[in-house]
């Protein structure tokens, strides 16, 4: 959490295994699992009680981190500690090529007075490391930080300069992680393409980073690529889209409809997490967009609107009602319930269909045909 301690390992013992660890540090760079060792090794080195590895864009953090910080890294992540104190913004600032520790970057009195270090790493017994930074392809920064105990000190400048030693080796793997990952996306789109499916890939702040023919083909009739993030034509579906992106800390897979106008056929775009601990670090938090083209059809069944909208069973066959011309009056009496209620259902489908009135139901629900 530098981009947020145990006494240092004697320094004739500092470099023993290097060599070990280099090997160790690229075979992470293509078997992800393996950054938490690679952490665990960066701690051992500075005598701290352990090491993340942090991702950091304009939004948000990401990060894995050794075993032994897992209750601090939770606490970090529940008490939005992100956007307290200058640690990042100092070590970002400082635009140093290497590992630089709080009095390379702090005064006395601004040491004392940073809200991160003071209330939140101190009462957890951490409160001195040493960190540094590497930009990704991605647009994220990654950020190495290694926390030690407040009771053991400040970071020995002979640590400082045995992890100076490992930090090319560490930037030339994360950028390879980073490329692979990448790569891999790229893949998985192209893969869509020869099934006939427009695919993107977009990073965690929903900028597009990457599409296939199909999807580019979509552009800008059905999305538009603005610097900000992508967006979805339909004011509805991309009110949609806009909070499945704003959910990224808990994000799971969505599916948004995209109502058929006079000049595209309707569409279910569905936004996938990438998911993975170390995978989600070098991939920028990335997702797929997937669409996928329907075929009309009067009216689909309750267990397909269901299935697309995440409808209950009520409100898939108040929706269905509608599709085939129901009034709420009519809903009310098939069902034997009072108008309240039919309102408050139509309510509540109109807010996980992103549209507003029951004519724009009805055209969205009739332009849908799957298999069921």
């Amino acid at each position: 959490m530098f981009g947020l301690g145990s006494n240092a390992v004697d320094g004739n013992n500092i470099n023993d295994d290097n060599e070990t660890l280099t090997d160790l540090i690229y075979e992470a760079a293509v078997l992800p699992e393996l950054w938490p060792s690679v952490l665990d090794h960066l701690a051992e080195i500075a005598g701290a009680q352990g090491s993340v590895l942090i991702a950091a864009d304009l939004m948000a953090y990401r990060w894995i981190n050794s075993a032994s910080l897992d209750q601090v890294m939770a606490d970090f992540a529940s008490g939005g500690w992100g956007s307290q104190g200058q640690r990042t913004a100092k070590l970002l600032g400082a635009r140093h090529a290497g590992f630089i520790t709080e009095q390379d970057v702090y005064t006395p009195d601004e040491l004392a007075r940073d809200a991160l270090i003071q209330n939140f790493l101190r009462p957890r017994g951490l409160g001195w490391g040493t960190a540094t930074a590497f930009p990704l392809s991605t647009g994220d920064t990654l950020i190495f930080s290694i926390e030690r105990r407040f009771a053991d000190g400040p970071v020995p400048r002979e640590a400082s300069r045995a992890l100076d030693a490992l930090r090319p080796h560490l930037g030339r793997a994360a950028l390879l992680s980073a490329r692979l990952k990448l790569e891999r996306a790229h893949a998985s789109v192209q893969a869509l393409e020869m099934l006939g499916l427009p695919a993107a890939i977009l990073s965690g702040a929903g900028r597009l980073q990457y599409r296939n023919a199909g999807f580019a083909g979509l552009v800008p009739r059905v999305v538009r690529d603005q610097r900000e993030r992508i967006i979805l034509s339909h004011p509805g579906a991309d009110a949609l889209l806009a909070d499945a992106i704003a959910g990224r800390a808990g994000r799971a897979a969505r599916s948004i409809p995209v109502p058929a106008d006079a000049e595209n056929p309707a569409l279910v775009v569905h936004l996938l997490p990438m998911r993975g601990a170390a995978q989600d670090v070098f991939g920028g938090g990335t997702m797929l967009m997937v669409a996928t083209p329907v075929m009309p059809r009067p009216v689909p069944g309750t267990a397909l609107l269901s299935g697309l909208f995440d409808l209950t069973a009520a409100e898939a066959r108040i929706a269905r009602g509608i599709a085939d011309g129901a009034t709420i009056a009519i809903l009310a009496a098939q069902q034997n319930v009072s108008l309240a209620t039919i309102r408050s259902q139509v309510k509540a489908i109109f807010a996980k269909t992103g549209v507003t009135r029951q004519v724009d139901l009805a055209r969205l629900i009739s332009g849908f045909s799957l298999i069921q």
